[in-house]
């Protein structure tokens, strides 16, 4: 078995794992505003969605659709668990949390993509142009990091793959 390297001295690792402890608490606190019923969040709940909707003039999450409602669902029941578990995978070094993380990575690639088309062309949202692009700009982070994330991990495991993959015995199979 070999020997597991310091969370230190994976300099890209360290960025995830803290990206993942970082994303729990966005996730606890203020992504999940929009599953959660207005008379049962928490003051400090509402004071955060509060300032997204009011200062930064998120149509989406003023009237969250439902679209995003089941993304948002997604993201407390399956995104939030693998935050836990990628970032505790990612500490210990553990190869086999790599396909978590990619899965996440798609997922939130792709859940992000569509937040961000939504901003940039729906025309019902009475948003200036400096608006849109402040928005774009504040989700804008939560494309990229789950893209480049997506892109690591694939390598990593066809690498993985490649090293630890054993002849098939077509033999046993008959």
């Amino acid at each position: 078995m070999p020997l597991r390297v310091t969370l230190l001295k994976r300099p890209l690792d360290s960025f995830y794992f803290i990206y993942f402890v970082l994303h729990i608490f966005v996730t606890v606190i203020i992504d999940s505003a929009g599953v959660i019923p207005p008379e049962s969040r928490p003051t400090f709940q509402k004071a955060l969605l509060r300032i997204q909707i009011e200062e930064n003039k998120d149509p989406l999450m003023a009237n969250v659709p439902v679209w995003l409602y089941t993304f948002i669902g997604v993201e407390v029941l399956f995104q939030l668990p693998v935050f836990i578990g990628g970032a505790w995978g990612l500490y210990k070094d553990y190869k086999k949390t790599y396909i978590a993380l990619l899965i996440y990575g798609v997922n939130a690639g792709i859940t992000t993509l569509a937040c961000i088309a939504e901003l940039a062309w729906n025309e019902k949202f009475m948003l200036t142009r400096a608006e849109r692009q402040k928005l774009i700009w504040i989700y804008f982070p939560t494309l990229l990091i789950p893209l480049i994330l997506t892109v690591d991990m694939a390598v990593r495991i066809a690498k993985w793959d490649a090293r630890d993959a054993k002849p098939i015995d077509r033999k046993k199979d008959i």
